[in-house]
């Protein structure tokens, strides 16, 4: 992680004294002058490109830390905090002492003058197999280090860095007004085990768990809305047809469509409701859309040529999807009902659209020599190429906050999953294998 300029650690440690008994910091009252989004803005305004802030390892107040929560809790949200690409974090830092607030504010002040513009102090209390964190953000660009919010998080201390997750996700949701994405899944196909199974990690490639085991050829996962299940195409009945998972719950795997030899492309409607895919029970690959509830299906296109991939519009209103009508596959937009179909791009090989929970964009696999991502406005503007090599580029999947894309990349040799912000940048691996790994779906925020 990037630090200023400044010594910021020997600052530190030149301002903490020896632990002081006594009672817990008392917090200076919050006051409403201003928000942290004003405190981000007028940062961004002064010309700066994220925001700086420090974070301290966390105070034990109570308790036996023997799985050194108070410097890893601080670290896994520093690094969630980095990922968000709105912040230039500096960590691991000594703990301030209990019952000295006198040496909090002199090292908020000196993290201050280097440069910082926020802090996070964390109070960590540890019960039997739990953990508690009472976060406590100020604003240091304020002389009087305004307290921001103040706020607990209580979990399992087996579940540490979703713990993290969440304070970092309250931090930008401060600074922001937008939660983060660190306490997210993605959710992939991998050949790891010798067959294409399907599992889920952490955002950042963390705590892997594998979802099916049965032993054929699983791809195409899509999260629902309520991130209960996940839709999937699966050839452990012989041909391609769909079913759907429950990650979190003991429940056994579902069948949603099995007619006709081909069902796949699995897309959830934003209500939850409905799951559109791509089918050739009536001959021809067309798109369907299945209600859930029912078991109904009600056929959307009809024309000669291959119609695949849908992806939903955030309002529920539209669908984009690929089609070789045209005689190349290109990117369709229609009505949720079928009507109003209309071509948005005209050149290359372009497949895999997915509709960004925004609105704004749609991505796509374009062939232009090689595979890589692109993305275009809905009316069919702000063409734009967002990866461009090294190896293939494809299958992208939009964050919950429509700034963050996974896709698959050959750039390492084999397929390995990577992310990036929404204009190509930031670009970083989220998997290494073994095996390769391809079909990224990215959960909405955890419940």
């Amino acid at each position: 992680m990037r630090r200023p300029a400044c010594p910021l650690v020997l600052l530190a440690v030149l301002v903490i004294a020896a632990a002081v008994g006594g009672g817990l910091f008392t917090p200076p009252a919050a006051r409403s002058q201003s928000s942290a989004a004003d405190v981000f803005l007028n940062v961004m305004a002064s010309g700066a490109k994220k925001l700086n802030i420090a974070i301290p390892d966390f105070t034990i107040v109570s308790g036996t830390d023997t799985q050194g929560l108070s410097k890893r809790l601080p670290q896994i949200a520093g690094k969630d905090l980095t990922f968000s690409a709105l912040f230039s974090v500096v960590a691991d830092v000594p703990a301030p002492p209990v019952g000295n607030p006198g040496a909090l504010k002199e090292m908020w002040a000196n993290f201050a003058a280097a440069g910082a513009h926020a802090g996070l102090h964390g109070l960590l209390r540890l019960q039997a197999d739990r953990a508690e964190v009472e976060m406590r953000l100020y604003d240091l660009t304020d002389p009087q280090q305004r307290l921001i919010v103040v706020k607990k998080f209580d979990m399992p201390a087996a579940l540490a860095r979703r713990l993290a997750h969440k304070i970092a996700d309250e931090v930008v949701f401060q600074f922001s007004g937008e939660p983060g994405i660190a306490d997210t899944r993605i959710a992939y196909s991998s050949s790891g085990s010798g067959t294409k199974e399907l599992y889920a990690m952490d955002y950042d490639g963390a705590n892997a768990a594998r979802l099916t085991s049965n032993g054929s050829i699983n791809f195409s996962p899509a999260w629902s809305p309520d991130v209960r299940s996940v839709a999937f195409t699966s050839f452990m009945r012989g041909y391609p047809y769909l079913y759907r998972i429950f990650p979190f719950e003991n429940r056994p795997v579902q069948l949603l469509a099995g007619s006709g030899t081909f069902n796949s492309a699995p897309a959830w409607s934003p209500d939850g409701r409905l799951v559109a895919f791509s089918s050739n029970r009536d001959g021809n690959p067309e798109i369907y859309v299945l209600t859930v509830a029912t078991g109904a299906v009600r056929r959307l296109t009809t024309n000669p040529g291959i119609d695949t991939e849908p992806s939903w519009s955030p309002d529920g209103t539209r669908l984009t999807f690929t089609s070789e009508r045209g005689g190349v596959p290109q990117i369709y937009i229609m009505d949720a009902d079928g009507s109003n179909v209309r071509r948005l791009t005209d050149t290359g090989f372009n497949t895999q659209p997915r509709w960004s929970p925004k609105g704004d964009a749609i991505a796509f696999t374009s062939r232009r020599g090689n595979h890589d991502i692109w993305a275009v406005s809905p009316d069919g503007s702000n063409l734009r190429r967002l990866t461009a090599g090294p190896g293939g580029n494809e299958s992208a999947s939009w964050a919950p906050n429509g700034r963050h894309l996974a896709f698959q990349s050959s750039r390492l040799g084999g397929f390995q999953l990577f992310t990036m912000l929404a204009d190509g940048s930031e670009q970083q691996p989220a998997t290494r294998g073994p095996g390769e790994a391809t079909s990224a779906s990215w959960s909405p925020r955890l419940p």
